[in-house]
């Protein structure tokens, strides 16, 4: 390294490499990769790559060919969750005080982030049946007692449409917020609807299949059946014919994955931030606004409490952006499509996210917590990287 380069600060130097890297993506984007992409996340399930051929007319070598593209450009795609389907609830805790990573319950956690300018999110999957004791037995462990605590139910899958949103002559994602109130007057107000949720009672091995396709929705059966007994090392092995056996009763048949979709952060502007927002309201409303945000890539999940008319929505924004949200989420008060919206701005560098944890449903989760709080917490996620979330220099290690 010349001595010009080593007297660049590490933090300048990173983001000097993040935005040369954003640039080589997008050039990468062009109209046949784009059809590619949407024709992946047209499907409600895991699509073999044969059937992507058949469907778009292609040879299936040439599939292969934009799948490694865009995992070689930092690209990746994951699976939707139906938390519903799987007999999971999502609990929210918002703090207005700022509680360190080391210091929670981390067994079932799904997000972790401080909030700024104070405070923190913790987002945890937890049994339909067990949210209330299971809130109950953890706030008196944490240092401070939640200002708000929310319980989402559905999953609303979240797609975004590069086709329509994603300008190749600019090379960048273009957001208009008259467009996408003017999408959301015009959406019919559809009940989410109501499922009979399928007796049966999910076991580890199917949420190991699951943790291992949100990470990577292509990986083959055999490979997962080979981590698994190398994970969990069971005293008997579990061979191949009883995983695709989970897979096609348990996941599949049950209809848990809603389908596939691409990680588009390694697109977003190196100034971003990570918001959330929390809208209430009718259901009817609440649920076409989260359909219609989550078309657009700048808005990342969504989920929904249809009894309480509670929607949250995750989304990336650039900077120069988010007051813009603000307006937009008042327009939409003022035109009483929603009741009332708050937002909330997350610390990117220190936003985790991580994988099912595959001993949720098959130990109680009273007994998780007690295990924290006897400081023999197991955990069994792994932290999934968002496209060069973490690329920036955290300030809290």
């Amino acid at each position: 390294m010349s001595q010009e380069s080593s007297d660049i600060p590490s933090f300048e130097r990173e983001l000097f490499e993040k935005i040369k890297t954003l640039s080589l993506m997008k050039r990468y984007l062009n109209p046949s990769l784009l059809n590619f992409i949407e024709q992946i996340q047209s499907y409600e399930f895991i699509p073999e790559i044969t059937r992507v051929a058949e469907d778009m007319g292609l040879h299936t070598s040439t599939v292969w060919k934009f799948m490694n593209l865009l995992k070689s450009k930092g690209f990746s795609f994951t699976i939707i969750i139906d938390i519903q389907r799987l007999g999971v609830e999502s609990v929210i805790m918002l703090f207005d005080e700022y509680i360190p990573y080391d210091k929670i319950f981390k067994s079932t956690l799904r997000r972790y982030a401080p909030i700024l300018p104070w405070g923190t999110l913790l987002n945890y999957l937890v049994p339909s049946n067990m949210s209330e004791a299971f809130i109950n037995e953890l706030i008196p462990l944490m240092p401070k007692e939640p200002k708000e605590v929310i319980r989402l139910t559905h999953t609303l899958p979240a797609k975004p449409s590069l086709i329509k949103y994603y300008n190749l002559k600019e090379r960048r994602i273009v957001l208009d917020w008259n467009d996408l109130f003017r999408s959301i007057i015009a959406s019919p107000r559809e009940s989410v609807p109501r499922e009979v949720v399928r007796r049966g009672k999910f076991d580890d091995i199917d949420l190991f299949i699951l943790k291992e396709l949100e990470l990577d929705p292509f990986i083959s059966l055999k490979r997962i059946t080979e981590k698994l007994n190398k994970e969990l090392s069971p005293s008997i092995p579990i061979n191949y014919i009883r995983i695709l056996r989970h897979y096609k009763n348990h996941i599949e048949a049950r209809g848990i994955i809603r389908g596939v979709k691409l990680m588009v952060i390694p697109i977003m502007s190196v100034c971003s931030v990570i918001t959330a927002l929390v809208i209430r309201g009718n259901p009817a409303d609440i649920h076409r606004v989260c359909k219609v945000l989550t078309t657009h890539p700048y808005f990342l999940n969504a989920y929904m409490n249809p009894e309480l008319g509670l929607g949250f929505v995750e989304a990336y924004l650039p900077l120069n952006e988010a007051f813009n949200l603000s307006l937009f989420l008042k327009r939409l008060e003022h035109e009483k499509i929603i009741r009332d919206w708050k937002v909330y701005i997350l610390d990117r560098a220190s936003y985790k996210k991580f994988t099912l944890p595959y001993n949720m449903l098959s130990t109680s989760i009273i007994d998780l917590v007690k295990k924290f709080k006897e400081g023999k917490e197991e955990v069994v996620t792994r932290e999934i990287m968002l496209g060069g979330v973490k690329a920036l220099v955290d300030p809290y290690t």
